[in-house]
C-alpha cells in the first residue's frame, strides 16, 4: 500500500555557529508585583545550643523496631527570657518541622559509638525518640 504523504528529504540545515549569549532586545517586565514579606520562624527569640544533621526515629511499639520519620537539621534551642531547652528538627528538603519539643521534663542523652552521635530524648508526654 503506498502512503498518502508526500516523500520529503530530511536534511539538516547548516545554520552557521549560535552564539550563547546573544542580546534579543527583548525587555522583560513583572507582570504582578509582589511585596516583601516578614518571615518568622519562631527561633529569633532563642540562641542555638547545639545544631547538627541528623535522621529522626521513633519507636513503633506494635512492630517492634525503630522507624524513620525525617532527616535533617536538629538544634536545641535556648529562650532568652526563660532559660528554657526546645528541640526542633525541620526536614533538609521541605523545612517542615518534624519535631518540636518542649516539655515539663526533657532528658537529653548524646552517645557516641563509633564516632556516630546519636541523641536519645525521653519526655513523660512523649517516650522515647533518637536523632
Amino acid at each position: 500500500m503506498a502512503s498518502t504523504e508526500p516523500d520529503h528529504d530530511h536534511r539538516e540545515e547548516d545554520e552557521g555557529p549560535v552564539a550563547e549569549d546573544e542580546d534579543t532586545g527583548a525587555q522583560v517586565a513583572p507582570i504582578v508585583k509582589l511585596e516583601e514579606v516578614a518571615v518568622t520562624t519562631g527561633e529569633e527569640n532563642e540562641d542555638p545550643v547545639y545544631d547538627e544533621k541528623a535522621k529522626l526515629y521513633r519507636f513503633d511499639k506494635d512492630g517492634n523496631q525503630w522507624k524513620e520519620r525525617g532527616a535533617g537539621a536538629v538544634k536545641l534551642l535556648k529562650h532568652k527570657d526563660s532559660g528554657k531547652v526546645r528541640l526542633v528538627m525541620r526536614q533538609s528538603k521541605t523545612l517542615k518541622i518534624c519535631a518540636n519539643h518542649l516539655g515539663p521534663l526533657l532528658l537529653f542523652f548524646f552517645i557516641d559509638i563509633f564516632l556516630n552521635l546519636f541523641v536519645v530524648v525521653f519526655s513523660l508526654e512523649l517516650g522515647f525518640e533518637s536523632f
